[in-house]
């Protein structure tokens, strides 16, 4: 069975010191662990001072989903690293809102362009 979703990290093109994560498909309750695992993963070894987590391709996203990138934005935070979660979907972003989460819109920019000009800060 493939799993709903997953993750891959790179460089950021023309922006130092920066990590790129991508998420691709739908984050359920039942898999929010292994979401959490791997992003924390990445937060906790990286040596970038900024991260940029991409969700222009999430498909769905229920609440535990949610939660997960609340936790990994605090996470980001306690290192000193910048974090933007880029390009939500209107879904995700209506989830944040559902959940509670509206500081979270905060953290959230349109495409990459101003992920990079919000990092650069």
């Amino acid at each position: 069975m493939d799993p709903a979703f997953r993750t891959e990290a790179g460089t950021v093109a023309g922006l130092s010191e920066a990590r790129a994560i991508h998420i691709h498909g739908r984050v359920t309750h039942r898999d929010a662990g292994r979401l959490r695992e791997s992003l924390l993963r990445e937060v906790e070894r990286t040596s970038a001072r900024r991260v940029i987590v991409e969700l222009s391709h999430v498909e769905s996203l229920d609440t535990a989903g949610a939660a997960v990138l609340v936790e990994v934005l605090h996470a980001a935070q306690q290192r000193d690293i910048k974090l933007v979660l880029c390009a939500p979907s209107k879904s995700v972003l209506r989830m944040f809102r559902l959940a509670g989460f509206a500081e979270v819109l905060d953290y959230c920019c349109a495409g990459l362009d101003e992920a990079r000009s919000r990092l650069e800060e």
